[in-house]
């Protein structure tokens, strides 16, 4: 048993294909790709949807459930090798139907074993390869839609720009594809729907990107901006992993209406976002244009953001903690620069104060190819306690 990751309708055993089923509207958006299963005795599972999951996964809060344990089995992972029990895989019901399983086992996990506090305690477990390659799966996130469809008889028309999927070696059948965000020739992908992320590039292709005093070779391209199937991406996040493979992240898919059809082996891919897919809860009419009766705060802010953003920041305008976590933003601030252009205005929004000394404000800046929300608090007159930037829309780039 190999993990390999980065990442009120009655069931029925007999119908064929799950329902339409709705996934997090913050998949792609910071947040993992989740849904909900059921077992035989009604128990929801809140489960990652994981294409580059090996073997389907359950918590180890539900052993009572699995019975005994066939055996221990060695357990590969952006973690490390652990050994983990594995069971009699039980049924799984999603969308109304009984998932169809390759193999008959399924393995345990500790959720607690996850790095980011995000997962915990929030996951019962993973949907991996072993149960998805038997579908033909449309992720739609802009609707936060999971849909099951019939590949052999569907009308692709709408389907976008199809990919061949190949294994990704001849030791390791998870899904890949030719090509790299990287834009390199000769490369090849793994499909990571769990890496929460645009993806990564192996080491060597990950110099090539960051290298700006080598010009890239054609078809390629430097950050901020990846390359894809000959299409230009801005705005990408990438990292260097040693793996056997770069990969396609969940970030990177969520641009797109993505159709995973298993059964015939091709990924098609329909583009629907410029960048990187804004924050679903945030809304331009939530906020609306304040008068301005602080305009030398305004002023300061302005200032203390282009500062930020051309790498000029100054710590004694942050308090400690402030400045630590700007220090950690940089490469996003000078990816979000390189991209979405000049301050253009800044728009106050929302005003607010405690006792005095704390003071909390949102500000509408138009960059030239982006509508961002700022979110600053003073502690005191002068030092930013917080601060915070979120694409709420992005613009058509210049040709």
């Amino acid at each position: 048993m190999v993990f390999f990751s980065s990442c009120a309708t009655k069931p029925s055993a007999h119908r064929s294909l799950p329902e339409e089923v709705p996934i997090n509207r913050n998949a792609g958006r910071g947040g993992p790709l989740m849904v909900t299963v059921q077992l035989d005795d009604g128990q929801k599972l809140p489960m990652i949807v994981d294409t580059g999951a090996g073997s389907t996964l359950l918590d180890t809060s539900l052993k009572r459930k699995l019975g005994k344990p066939l055996g221990a089995a060695p357990m590969h992972s952006f973690l490390g090798l652990t050994t983990n029990n594995y069971y009699t895989a039980p049924k799984l019901y999603l969308g109304g139907a009984c998932l169809r399983m390759t193999g008959t086992q399924i393995v345990s996990w500790d959720d607690k074993q996850l790095p980011s506090p995000w997962f915990n305690g929030h996951i019962l477990g993973v949907l991996g390869i072993d149960v998805l390659e038997n579908y033909c799966i449309q992720l739609d996130f802009a609707a936060a839609k999971m849909r099951f469809l019939d590949g052999n008889h569907a009308d692709k028309s709408a389907w976008g720009r199809p990919f061949p999927m190949v294994p990704v070696s001849e030791d390791d059948p998870r899904p890949a594809v030719a090509g790299n965000l990287f834009g390199a020739h000769g490369a090849h992908s793994l499909i990571d729907s769990g890496c929460v992320g645009d993806g990564w590039l192996m080491p060597k292709y990950f110099q090539s990107w960051t290298n700006d005093a080598v010009s890239p070779a054609k078809g390629e391209l430097r950050w901020p901006y990846g390359m894809f199937g000959g299409e230009k991406y801005p705005m990408f996040s990438l990292g260097a992993e040693n793996f056997a493979s770069d990969g396609l992240g969940l970030d990177f898919l969520a641009r797109h209406l993505v159709t995973l059809d298993f059964p015939n082996h091709t990924l098609y891919l329909k583009r629907q976002s410029i960048g990187p897919r804004p924050d679903p809860h945030l809304r331009l009419a939530k906020y609306k244009p304040l008068p301005d009766e602080e305009p030398e705060v305004t002023a300061h802010i302005r200032a203390l953001l282009q500062a930020a953003l051309d790498g000029q920041a100054q710590a004694d305008d942050y308090t400690m903690s402030a400045w630590n976590r700007l220090q950690s933003r940089q490469k996003n601030l000078q990816t979000l620069k390189k991209y979405a252009g000049d301050i253009v205005s800044i728009t106050l929004v929302e005003r607010s104060s405690w006792f005095g000394w704390r003071s909390n404000y949102r500000y509408r800046i138009e960059f030239t190819r982006a509508s961002v929300l700022a979110h600053i608090v003073f502690h005191g007159p002068n030092k930013i306690a917080f601060g915070e930037m979120k694409t709420i829309e992005w613009k058509e780039p210049p040709d």
